[in-house]
């Protein structure tokens, strides 16, 4: 679990990783699989990264839990919602700087990792 001390945007970075991999989980056949080596550059923002992904997870979750598929996972991801939602709004809706940028990339690297390591057979 990160810290709470974390910055707002490493904390989106978070937030993002773990909405790729909940998404992934659902439904593995709605895009490609999260990967540490991703990069998000230039006048990025988390808010559009994360709209971009189309969150209509509710069928997709209940199919896969109701034919038991990656139950633990989904646990799993649900578990690391609560300590990924930054506290300020800004982290989430502004066009990041350099320096945000990289706090966004090292929160997306860093919650994909726990999550890799947590869930080895799914994102390994």
């Amino acid at each position: 679990m990160p810290e709470q001390k974390e910055s707002g945007e490493k904390l989106a970075g978070r937030l993002y990783a773990t909405l790729r991999v909940l998404k992934f989980v659902a439904n593995p056949r709605s895009g490609t699989r999260p990967t540490a080596e991703d990069r998000f550059k230039d006048k990025d923002s988390p808010r559009r990264r994360i709209q971009a992904l189309k969150l209509d997870l509710f069928e997709d979750l209940v199919t896969a839990v109701q034919k038991g598929r990656h139950a633990e996972a989904m646990a799993e991801v649900f578990r690391a919602m609560p300590s990924v939602v930054p506290l300020r709004h800004s982290a989430l809706q502004d066009n990041l700087g350099e320096r945000e940028l990289a706090e966004f990339n090292a929160g997306y690297r860093a919650q994909l990792g726990t999550l890799k390591e947590a869930l080895p057979e799914l994102l390994g």
